[in-house]
């Protein structure tokens, strides 16, 4: 059940009690000198009833009569009632106050008022009419009671207008708190909170400028801008330069500012840091204004770890603007704030993590699927060249090219399954090295060696680099070093998983990038196995001997 129908059947309830009390009270006493007592009865027993049926209607929730008008519809019983009893002595002049309560602490500040207002002239208004007829006429009374009932009334007025404006801003900080949370992307997200703020204050528009990137050390800015009566598209904000906001940025960067045309020519400042108010000349906010196309706005630093980052304008609008907005702007946005700004990080590292990704997935297709297929591409090429030649003896070298082919996809679909399993086993590395070497080993006559020095056990995704490393540094010893043997040696020491790839040297084309007939190889760094090192926090290393060319990577554990 909303809190408004509880309200609802609360009035009603108290207003049913106040006409069967007030009956009951003249029944019991009914006024003294009074000619006209039959028509009051009937008036509060029509008061009775007209309050019992309402109360009926809100637990049925009816809207038959719109609750906002029903403490107008209140004021004209008083009213009856007052000018059947004494007029100004009435015993009922009190039962105004129950009226403007419901006005003010239902539906606001301006409905209290206008209440208290009216409700005043009217009693003051019957009260000299009936003191002129039967010349009863109390001046004091006249004088007195309609001044209580205004200021009273007004008192009354600004608690609920506070009441129902405290409760509005609690409700929006609920909504926004929601919409921060959601993962709508952070656009519209933004736009949203924008809006909500736009509709608290009835604005034209809510403008709001944040920092994008970073260019040539300089900031740009997205422009966040909604408008009453239109639709977020969707799109990304415009971004601008710095030197096209510095205007909507405001040369007080830790002040709040007020700033209406028809106020001669002021423009209040607002001190985030000391709470002072203070008043400067309306120039620079006035060609804000024009850019903005409207008369009068409200404009906050947007602070990120108290340092302010932006700017937010709340344009236009029927309201007038004033400290206690102010207050309650920088209240929202340095609730708002810290939530986009790690909403707005978590979309960066979630997108450099898919990009960090795809380039992992690339290096790994490059190395488990394009290397040996690079191999059948040249068993195919010699099988062509025999073929060519005339020789009909291939049959073994074709059963060598299925067997390879079928050993292939057997690791093709154990790396795609190796992409989809979300267990982490921590001894698949040495095997999966060992069964690619035998491999090697047979289709290209290099003979390579397997060496492990302690226990090598590393979850799945440690293992998948440290692997790809493996075919990698063979593959590039079958490319570039002309040597028959290599060795693979894998050792867990200081923390660290130790990988060495080391062929012998043969003067004539050592290491992976060496010239021929140098006698000394040149330095370099295999660029793929260098990247997967660095990505895991490792490091690679080259070194060479008389005899032998050795890649080492180092990765902590």
């Amino acid at each position: 059940m909303s809190e408004e129908w509880i309200d609802l059947r609360l009035v009603s309830i108290m207003r049913l009690m106040l006409a069967s009390s007030a009956l009951m009270v003249t029944v019991v006493d009914p006024p003294q000198a009074q000619a006209n007592i039959q028509a009051v009865y009937t008036v509060l027993i029509a008061y009775t009833v007209y309050s019992a049926i309402f109360y009926i209607l809100s637990i049925r929730y009816s809207n038959l009569v719109p609750a906002r008008i029903m403490h107008w519809l209140d004021i004209c019983w008083f009213i009856a009632l007052i000018a059947l009893t004494n007029g100004t002595n009435s015993i009922f002049f009190t039962f105004f106050f129950f009226a403007i309560l419901v006005a003010s602490f239902g539906w606001g500040y301006s409905s209290g008022l206008y209440l208290t207002l009216v409700s005043a002239v009217l009693f003051t208004a019957v009260g000299l009419y009936l003191g002129r007829t039967d010349q009863t006429l109390q001046l004091n009374r006249v004088l007195l009671r309609p001044i209580q009932l205004l200021i009273l009334g007004y008192l009354i007025s600004r608690w609920g207008g506070f009441r129902i404006n405290l409760r509005n801003q609690l409700q929006l900080l609920k909504d926004v708190t929601v919409l921060s949370h959601t993962r709508l992307g952070i656009d519209r997200i933004i736009a949203s909170i924008l809006e909500s703020l736009r509709k608290f204050y009835d604005a034209d528009a809510c403008l709001l400028l944040l920092p994008a990137h970073e260019t040539a050390n300089q900031f740009t800015y997205q422009v966040y801008r909604v408008r009453r009566g239109t639709h977020s598209t969707g799109a990304s904000p415009p971004e601008i330069s710095a030197d096209a906001a510095e205007l909507f940025l405001l040369p007080w960067p830790q002040k709040a500012v007020i700033f209406s045309k028809g106020r001669s020519g002021e423009t209040t400042l607002f001190d985030v840091d000391t709470g002072e108010l203070t008043v400067s000349d309306s120039a620079v906010a006035d060609k804000v204004a024009s850019a903005l196309e409207t008369t009068k706005f409200l404009s906050t630093p947007v602070h990120n770890q108290h340092r302010p980052m932006g700017r937010l304008y709340v344009i236009g609008g029927p309201q007038a603007y004033n400290s206690s907005a102010i207050h309650f702007v920088l209240q929202l946005m340095d609730h708002v704030t810290p939530s986009i700004e790690n909403i707005r990080l978590v979309d960066s590292l979630a997108s450099y993590a898919a990009d960090e990704e795809r380039r992992r997935i690339a290096r790994d297709i490059h190395d488990s699927v394009i290397q040996p297929y690079v191999g059948l591409q040249l068993g195919i090429a010699a099988l062509a060249q025999k073929l060519h030649a005339g020789k009909t003896d291939v049959i073994n070298n074709v059963e060598e090219l299925l067997e390879l082919t079928n050993q292939e996809l057997v690791e093709l679909r154990r790396y795609v399954w190796g992409l989809r399993a979300g267990e982490e086993r921590r001894d698949v590395l040495l095997p999966a090295i060992e069964r690619f070497v035998a491999r090697f080993s047979s289709v290209t006559g290099i003979k390579v060696d397997v060496h492990t020095r302690g226990k090598i056990e590393v979850n799945d995704r440690l293992a998948a680099e440290i692997f790809q490393m493996v075919t990698e540094g063979l593959s590039n010893v079958r490319r570039h070093a002309l040597c028959n043997d290599a060795s693979v040696d894998l050792a867990c020491r200081g923390g660290k998983i130790l990988l060495q790839i080391k062929n012998r040297r043969t003067g004539m084309g050592d290491g992976y990038h060496g010239d021929l007939g140098h006698e000394e190889p040149a330095v370099f760094k295999p660029r793929s196995i260098s990247e997967r090192a660095t990505l895991l926090g490792g490091e690679t290393q080259v070194t060479f001997d008389k005899n032998f060319t050795m890649v080492t990577v180092a990765i902590p554990l």
